[in-house]
């Protein structure tokens, strides 16, 4: 079977599509599978569109003074949070203990430094 090829209003729908997906917060690695699933393409294709629409993206979110930065830390925690949430289902420990750590440095929560509230600076001393 010989594959078709993808007009070029089709290839700007899909990367619109994706872009309003990254907008809702949906990661790399699911949106890549969403494109593949809802557009019927090659997983390559697939990230190919998300790389080209998260580049975009990231242009317009930090190179426009109108996006508040607030709002976009905010979202990339509630992304770092379900990151987290299935690692810690799927049992990969590790990964939770990354973006637990990516979460604590983003909202400089102070958890990372020594000595903080509730926990002596070190074990030992008194």
């Amino acid at each position: 079977m010989v594959p078709r090829r993808v007009i070029k209003q089709e290839k700007q729908q899909r990367h619109e599509w994706a872009m309003k997906q990254i907008d809702k917060g949906v990661g790399f690695s699911e949106l890549a599978s969403l494109v593949a699933q809802t557009w019927g393409c090659s997983r390559r294709q697939a990230r190919r569109v998300v790389t080209e629409a998260h580049k975009e993206w990231m242009d317009i979110a930090f190179g426009d003074d109108n996006v508040d930065q607030r709002d976009l830390l905010f979202q990339c925690i509630a992304r770092l949070e379900r990151t987290a949430r299935k690692a810690e289902e799927a049992c990969s420990y590790a990964c939770v203990i990354g973006a637990v750590a990516q979460m604590n440095r983003m909202l400089s929560l102070g958890a990372d430094t020594r000595g903080f509230r509730g926990h002596r600076a070190h074990p030992s001393r008194n």
